[in-house]
């Protein structure tokens, strides 16, 4: 377990959506000090229970034996920011207040490493190892892989390895392999479906685990640095989902894609000519929040000290950097149609 984080007064009444007077809002937290303000971090499970007690709701509510909205993080190409999209965005729903399950499906473990777990010496059971067991019918426990990232089930993690990228090879012995992830996950409806959300950080290239990745899901979420080299390969990932729609036409699957731009700078006209060209190439398909190039997302990670890692949430909640995660979780929320224990609560 890492440190526990939480979010100050101002912030924390953002998460929970009241406006009302300070001490109004204390009074939701019978646990805490309601005489000092300033001191309190109001943790996700706090924001969790007072938002379902604000609305009149039972806080020890859960949600109803479903899958959650998966929203898969993809770009055909590394260093487009995909993982500091994947874990900021899952940081700021669990402060919103969201049960939410992050899933590295990376065999670079970025972002396993982004929350400071040095995959190189610890022991990652990852998400192959589980698909792997399911399709050969050997027993495995899920709960043995998951990392807690917050108390409560608030924020998961399964990590990832080097050893991943085998995956494809006992994939590629399977009928109807694409299908492989949704089946598992069927299969374990009763774990998952206590999250609120699935976050998936997906490895940049285009491979049968990747792709089985995008077929448990309803919409991929194209995260496109604002360069040339990732306009192209927006239009290989486009081509991809085509792929797969054409492949699996008439059996009720259809991949839609919602794209994020990343690293505007309004100094570079090279910025501004990538997000004319986004906008015009994939009409209604572009989130409105756009993540600016920000030296607060290459703090993220502590060199020396890989433990301390954390999203910039975490490290810089004030940045103007962190501000653009927390508007793209809440705008991710409508468009994922996400519920917090079965209600649309923002």
């Amino acid at each position: 377990m890492r440190k526990a984080f939480g979010a100050k007064l101002k912030m924390a009444k953002e998460f929970v959506g009241f406006d009302g007077e300070a001490r109004e809002f204390r009074a939701l937290f019978n646990k805490l000090d309601k005489t000092d303000s300033y001191h309190n971090l109001y943790s996700p499970q706090d924001i969790r229970e007072a938002k379902l007690k604000l609305h009149g709701l039972d806080p020890a509510a859960g949600r109803s034996r479903t899958l959650p909205p998966i929203i898969n993080c993809r770009m055909a190409k590394g260093g487009t920011g995909k993982t500091t999209i994947c874990g900021g965005v899952a940081t700021a729903l669990s402060m919103f207040g969201y049960k939410v399950l992050m899933l590295d499906g990376d065999p670079q473990a970025s972002l396993t490493g982004l929350f400071g777990i040095n995959w190189a010496t610890e022991d990652i059971t990852h998400i192959g190892e589980l698909m792997f067991k399911h399709c050969r019918k050997e027993s495995y426990d899920i709960r043995q892989a998951i990392w807690p990232i917050y108390e409560h089930g608030m924020l998961d993690l399964i990590a990832s390895d080097i050893s991943l990228a085998n995956s494809d090879s006992w994939l590629m012995s399977l009928a109807n392999r694409e299908f492989t992830f949704k089946k598992f996950l069927e299969t374990n409806v009763d774990f998952f479906s206590q999250y609120d959300a699935i976050l998936i950080d997906s490895a940049p290239s285009t491979n049968l685990l990747t792709n089985t990745f995008m077929c448990a899901c309803d919409k991929i979420l194209a995260v496109v640095w604002l360069d040339g080299q990732s306009l192209k390969a927006m239009q290989v990932l486009a081509a991809n989902v085509d792929e797969l729609n054409s492949a699996f036409e008439g059996t009720g699957f259809h991949l839609n894609v919602h794209i994020v731009a990343n690293g505007y700078h309004p100094s570079y006209g090279s910025c501004k000519e990538a997000l004319t060209t986004l906008v015009q190439s994939y009409p209604g398909l572009l989130n409105n929040v756009v993540i600016p190039h920000s030296t607060s997302f290459m703090r993220q990670i502590e060199l020396f000290k890989e433990e301390d890692s954390g999203t910039v949430l975490e490290r810089e909640p004030n940045s103007m950097a962190a501000r653009s995660i927390i508007d793209l979780a809440r705008s991710l929320i409508k468009e994922y149609h996400l519920k917090l224990a079965d209600h649309d609560l923002i």
